[in-house]
């Protein structure tokens, strides 16, 4: 990868040394906000990558398995496992957890897809298919969310016996991006702020090599003929694209990566129907009883209500260390709809566990 590229304005080194180059030519994100749909009570694809493209791809993050090679487990494996169509709106619930328990144990373990992130060889696979969609292959857009903590991880009690920092944690805990970017101007869009760089589109993984970035990839790309943009919400474990439907065609063909058609106006986010009734379960138990539990495919929840302060804990069914656990007060403005909220996360939490 080139260590600098033709770059309007770009005044600061590279990320911790590593191409692209920052920019605070944050202008360039306008056409960005212009194209996104305003957030009310739905929540369309176009949320997170503008509208206006002639097709969309949903290009899914496979579950990684720690302790068994990192093996990739794509989404198709999940299904086939748990007997569940993998739909074209699928979420990953749809597929980890079904209804009814299935046979055997589930082909992955550690916690399911990585929201947020391309895994970096699907980015660079899908970098090289996008080039060909753009007449400016080598001058592209990154954006990377300004909110990633690095640097400024948890600095636990560890030292060496003279009270020093080991080297390597000394390194991991060093903040890749220089001080003059995190001081600088930021791309403000209606519900995230980025970090701005410029280069190819193979640029893209180019935050996922610097050490200390958990292997992040660029939150948000496109080039800059806007012929196609690629965006890594935070919160979700797969990606979107718009772009021309040569492109999204080419993507959903190949078998490299793992992809769905998607369309604009698509929720971004859906509850299944099995789920929904299970949080209504236990929220009737609540609200008659001050607790109630409830077994799943994938493990159990239990919950308490005692003066309005909810708590609850959801447990893995295979292993009881995997679980997780919340608590807090409730307005009580409707106390149904509060309890069912909560109830419904906790239960997909299973998925992952």
């Amino acid at each position: 990868m080139p260590a600098a590229f033709p770059r309007p304005r770009d005044n600061a080194r590279v990320l911790d040394g590593y191409g692209p180059r920052w920019s605070d030519d944050v202008g360039q994100a306008d056409w960005i906000a212009e194209r996104l749909t305003p957030r009310e009570d739905e929540y369309p694809v176009t949320i997170v990558v503008p509208a206006g493209f002639e097709a969309y791809a949903r290009v899914l993050h496979p579950a990684e398995t720690p302790g068994n090679g990192n093996r990739l487990v794509r989404w198709a494996e999940v299904a086939a496992w748990s007997g569940m169509p993998l739909r074209d709106d699928a979420q990953f619930h749809s597929i980890a957890l079904p209804p009814a328990a299935p046979l055997g144990p589930p082909p992955f373990s550690g916690g399911g897809p990585r929201a947020g992130s391309l895994y970096p060889p699907d980015a660079e696979v899908l970098a090289r298919l996008a080039r060909v969609w753009t007449s400016t292959p080598e001058n592209c857009w990154f954006c990377v969310w300004d909110g990633f903590g690095w640097g400024q991880g948890a600095v636990a009690a560890v030292s060496t016996e003279d009270g020093t920092l080991p080297e390597i944690l000394e390194e991991a805990l060093r903040d890749p991006v220089p001080a003059e970017v995190r001081e600088g101007p930021r791309v403000r869009l209606p519900y995230r702020n980025y970090l701005l760089y410029r280069g190819p589109a193979e640029a893209v993984v180019a935050t996922a090599r610097v050490p200390g970035t958990w292997e992040q990839c660029a939150n948000l790309w496109w080039p800059a003929d806007r012929a196609w943009c690629v965006a890594s919400e935070i919160d979700l474990p797969w990606t979107y694209v718009g772009g021309p439907r040569g492109l999204v065609d080419a993507i959903l063909a190949d078998d490299r990566i793992e992809a769905l058609p998607a369309a604009p106006d698509d929720p971004v986010s859906r509850v299944e129907d099995w789920v929904t009734a299970w949080a209504g379960e236990l929220a009737d138990g609540l609200l008659a009883r001050g607790e109630a539990s409830l077994t799943t495919s994938r493990g159990t929840v239990e919950a308490w209500l005692r003066s309005g302060e909810l708590r609850i804990e959801a447990t893995g069914a295979r292993d009881e260390n995997s679980s997780a656990g919340s608590s807090g007060r409730l307005s009580g403005d409707n106390l149904r709809e509060e309890l069912l909220f909560h109830l419904t996360y906790a239960i997909l939490d299973l998925a992952s566990m």
